[in-house]
């Protein structure tokens, strides 16, 4: 073998050797971009958050010692008069309950089942021309300025209260619902620690809220 073939020979190896190193580190560099990039996918930006949980509203409340002594059964649960979310029924108000033009409203009378515990809530909308009345406030002197927003409820536990009514197995209210005129009033019913609250509307003097 002449001295010249064995270097172009050689030549030839050398510069095939360096394209295989060229190639193999292309390839990795091409793996770690595509890592990285996967990474960055799979990596949560930093700063964003769930929502919040909403907050409970927070108003008067009314508990087992507050309570009116009616509506002591589980029946006021399963007549179709009665307006029924969850634990809570607003007697007369799964209907269209009446109102009266004299008070500018009518009495509103609320059932938890024991144990429980019910937040009813005006919006900021709604509560300018209606208001709850319950709490210390007598009914008769109660102008809608001074109403209620929100009102929460206590139901009593097994054992808890006096007799002749016990508290159980549901625990009854009376207050009053007071509005500029009649209309559909919608409620936010917060049941106890759900993370929303449920809606519901009372047709009060009306006949239909579609």
């Amino acid at each position: 073998m002449s001295a010249r073939r064995g270097i172009a020979i050689a030549s030839t190896a050398l510069a095939a050797a360096v394209a295989t190193i060229l190639a193999a580190s292309g390839a990795q560099a091409t793996s770690g971009r595509a890592g990285t990039a996967f990474q960055a996918i799979q990596t949560p930006v930093s700063g964003v958050s769930r929502p919040a949980a909403r907050k409970r509203p927070r108003g008067v409340v009314e508990d087992c010692s507050g309570r009116s002594g009616f509506g002591e059964s589980l029946r006021d649960f399963s007549l179709r008069r009665n307006l029924v979310v969850g634990p809570l029924a607003l007697l007369r108000a799964g209907r269209t309950l009446d109102y009266a033009p004299a008070v500018s409203g009518d009495k509103l009378f609320v059932v938890v089942k024991g144990g429980h515990r019910v937040t009813l809530e005006l919006s900021p909308r709604t509560r300018r021309d209606v208001g709850l009345v319950f709490g210390r406030f007598p009914s008769a002197s109660v102008s809608l300025r001074e109403a209620r927003r929100v009102v929460t409820f206590r139901a009593c536990r097994r054992g808890r209260a006096a007799e002749p009514f016990d508290g159980w197995p549901v625990s009854g209210w009376v207050g009053f619902l007071l509005a500029r005129s009649p209309r559909c009033v919608p409620l936010l019913v917060c049941v106890d620690d759900e993370p929303s609250p449920r809606r519901t509307v009372v047709r009060f003097g009306v006949r239909s809220c579609e």
